[in-house]
Parts: structure tokens; sequence; C-alpha cells
């Protein structure tokens, strides 16, 4: 993959139910040789070989890997965003912070683990593939709900910052779950990871005098944040 070309995503865009069936086809090829095979094997005819489509037809909306890449960093970003913006709506303010906390990090462990070695990949190449613009925008559209969710709360938070601490809590979560995901630490399993960092969070923004972090069954202890599921 040459330095300087085109970083578009889409060359030509699937308007008719057969060209989004074959874009689809393309991606899910994709995904499932980087899951397999990994990156280097993810070349141009293997795509296609996978996708039961021609190289031409490949070519006919992505001018090369990269643009592939880019079109699922973007999906990916669409899928955690809404993700984000669903368990931390409105509505679901009358849970209880780790509550709350515990649902959004299981979700992203869903997407991670739905396809790791797509993540695995993005991860390493996504800030070279990816324009720099859009991955920002991403992280703040993130970073405001989560601040707007914050502020929302009745939960006696500790930082007094919530522009700060969302963007705290955003990059801690996202380098910690990522770098798992890359490194595979041992004794650190998905649900050891999960409760680890939804305890992170808990500890950081939420005031450690307060029981209103915990679920309601959970017993009161010296130095616990919430029960353990």
């Amino acid at each position: 993959m040459k330095a300087g070309r085109s970083k578009s995503n889409v060359r030509k865009e699937p308007r008719q139910a057969r060209a989004q069936a074959t874009v689809g086809a393309i991606l899910e090829a994709t995904v499932q040789i980087l899951d397999r095979e990994g990156l280097e094997a993810a070349t141009m005819a293997h795509i296609a070989e996978v996708a039961g489509v021609s190289v031409g037809s490949i070519y006919q909306y992505f001018s090369h890997r990269d643009a592939i890449l880019n079109a699922l960093q973007d999906r990916e970003f669409a899928r955690a965003l809404t993700l984000v913006q669903e368990l931390l709506a409105d509505g679901n303010l009358t849970q209880t912070p780790e509550q709350t906390v515990t649902a959004v990090v299981r979700g992203l462990a869903q997407l991670y683990r739905a396809c790791p070695g797509l993540h695995r990949v993005l991860t390493i190449e996504g800030l070279r593939v990816a324009q720099a613009d859009r991955v920002h925008a991403f992280d703040l559209r993130v970073i405001e709900v989560v601040r707007h969710f914050l502020q929302a709360s009745s939960a006696p938070m500790r930082p007094k910052n919530l522009d700060a601490a969302a963007f705290v809590v955003v990059q801690a979560v996202r380098a910690t779950m990522l770098a798992c995901l890359l490194e595979r630490p041992p004794g650190l399993d998905e649900r050891a990871l999960i409760q680890e960092v939804v305890d992170l969070v808990l500890c950081y923004l939420v005031r450690q005098d307060s029981t209103d972090a915990r679920a309601p069954e959970a017993p009161s202890g010296v130095g616990k944040v919430g029960a353990r599921s």
C-alpha cells in the first residue's frame, strides 16, 4: 500500500440493491480474511475469491485495499456510536452508574469480539488509512454523548470538569480494551477485563463516599466499588 494515494472510501456509491449486496460481500470477505488469516492475506484477489465476485467488481467500488479498510473503519465507528448513544440515552438515567458503565463496556467488548482480527488491524493501521478529521469527528461525538450523560446524571460525580472527565473516560476505556485485544495478556479474559474497566471508570467518576454507584443488591464494604458479576 503506497503512501500518497487517495483516502476516499468508495469509488462509486452502491445505489441499487445488487450493488449494495456486492459491497457488503466485499466488506464481509475482508473481515473474514483478517480474522482467519491476517492482513497480509487480504489481497484484492483473495478478497474477491472469498466474496464470490470478480476483482474488477472490487475495483468498481474500491480503488485499493486501504479504501476497504477505511470503509470498515467507518462502519465500526457507526456501530460504536450507535451503541453509546443508545446506552447513554436520557431514558437510562434511572440506572445506577455501575449498571450503565457495565452495559457500555460489555457492548464494546461484544463489538470487538465479533471481529477481533479486523479491530487488531484497525488499531494498528487505522491512523494511517483513515483521514484524521474523520477519526477526530468520531471522538468528539462520543465524548459529547458521554459528557451529556455525566451532566444529566444525578450520581455524585468526583470530577468537577466534565469536559475533561468525558475525554479521559472515553480514551482510557478504548485504550485499555484495544491494548488487551492486541496483547492478549495472560490471566485477563473478557469477563475480568470488563470488571476491571468498570471499576476503573467508577472509581474515577463517582465519589467513593457514596453507595449510589452500586447496584441495590451490592453489599457495603471497604474498597469495593460495585458488585462483581
